[in-house]
């Protein structure tokens, strides 16, 4: 590899470590583990609605059926990663806040190991949490009552995937997660109109680390003129996540609205209490049909049972989530010698998902429309993606808060050769 594009992924990489210490802002990350990040960590497939159970591609890494690992050529590797940002409004009946977060999206790299086996491996987000919420009521003689509630963290996937091929065209594959990280979750109470009555704060700290498996299969379909139907499944198992949780409560005076708090007395202190919290099984379905590198359509479908979550045997608001995505892709002339316009990917798509929040008796829904754009270095099958998607989250009625967002993604590919002379230079 040269020397300048080793640079260019170096600092791509403090880049992106950078940014991935950002919050984000979310009411509704307070609920189950947080926002789910997915397995869409490729910006190509974000552009097309998130299509990727029966999507395959040789230069794409798609960690979201790893039986796709098995169509990676013999001669090369791929290294993928990029930076997910958004910028969101945030709006009940009465007030609005402006958002905005930048994180890494993914560091992984995929190769064939055998003509049978082909592997990846990466890192990525898994779900992140990070909200601050008031309540405050007048109650007599007290005066006025606060209660703020905040969060922050996350948990973090580390993936080696393995793709067999049974057949020259069917095959399964397995990805091997281990999710670790933490959550911090804050309640406070206090009563800034009374100087003699103590606030309460409740500090909770909960760090999980534990293995999830993710299995696929793939099928292939050839048809007429290099056309091609592609099936895919996913099922990843329920799995009860190993998890330790500490907290402590105590009073306080100060600590609102910039005040130094000041500890008091400890009402309890429960440290490295065992447990687990249960992560419910997936099922997925989708297809694509495609022309060779020219054209691609594709549609899918997925369901999860978050009715049975449970955190330390605790239920949560949550109820079934699914999901249901369409969309496609399209190069107009895929030579090295056309002009950029060309041999651009255009990419667009749409998604509909019940996020498994309900509160107040409502479902929590969301829904996107995308598109992007892959941008190919000549002479390479290097590139540039970026997604764009424009969404909203929630609904204004009752209590609850609507997200409309602006989500972006960059992704960088670089394919290149290995185990591989030269003969001319």
């Amino acid at each position: 590899m040269k020397i300048k594009k080793l640079g260019f992924i170096v600092g791509l990489l403090l880049l992106t470590f950078g940014l991935n210490a950002q919050d984000i802002n979310s009411p509704y990350s307070a609920y189950g583990i947080g926002q789910l990040y997915g397995e869409n960590i490729s910006s190509q497939l974000q552009a097309m609605g998130g299509i990727s159970f029966g999507v395959t591609e040789k230069n794409i890494l798609n960690m979201a059926n790893p039986a796709s690992y098995g169509v990676f050529d013999s001669t090369t590797y791929i290294f993928q990663t990029g930076i997910i940002g958004n910028v969101s409004t945030l709006q009940n009946t009465e007030l609005k806040q402006n958002t905005n977060y930048a994180t890494l999206s993914n560091i992984s790299m995929g190769f064939q190991v055998t003509k049978r086996w082909h592997v990846a491996l990466g890192i990525t987000p898994y779900s992140k949490v990070g909200y601050s919420t008031r309540v405050s009521a007048k109650v007599p003689p007290f005066g006025s009552i606060f209660n703020d509630r905040f969060g922050k963290g996350g948990i973090t996937r580390l993936f080696f995937g393995n793709a067999f091929n049974i057949t020259k065209n069917l095959r399964v594959g397995v990805n091997i997660n281990y999710l670790f990280g933490n959550t911090r979750g804050y309640n406070i109470v206090y009563f800034p109109d009374s100087l003699f009555v103590f606030g309460t704060k409740q500090e909770r700290y909960i760090k999980v680390n534990d293995f999830l498996f993710d299995w696929g299969i793939q099928y292939d379909i050839h048809l007429a003129k290099d056309r091609k139907l592609t099936l895919g499944a996913i099922y990843r198992n329920a799995v009860h996540v190993n998890a330790t949780r500490s907290t402590i409560s105590y009073t306080l005076t100060g600590g609102y609205e910039g005040a130094i708090e000041n500890p008091r007395d400890t009402i309890s202190y429960l440290p490295d209490e065992k447990g687990n919290i249960y992560i419910p099984e997936t099922y997925g379905f989708g297809f694509s049909y495609s022309q060779g590198d020219r054209w691609l359509v594709g549609m899918e479908g997925e369901w999860q049972q978050w009715s049975k979550f449970r955190k330390f045997g605790v239920a949560d608001s949550l109820e079934n989530a699914w999901r249901v995505a369409v969309g496609g892709a399209y190069t107009p002339k895929h030579t090295s010698i056309s002009p950029l316009r060309k041999r651009m990917t255009y990419r667009i798509g749409a998604r509909y998902n019940q996020t498994y929040v309900r509160l107040y008796g409502y479902s929590i829904n969301e829904y996107a429309i995308t598109a992007g754009f892959t941008f190919p270095f000549k002479r390479t099958r290097n590139n540039i993606t970026l997604a764009m998607e424009i969404g909203s989250r929630g609904a204004l009625k009752d209590n609850l808060v609507k997200k409309t967002f602006f989500n972006f993604s960059l992704g960088i590919n670089i394919v290149e050769h290995w185990f591989y002379k030269r003969k001319y230079r």
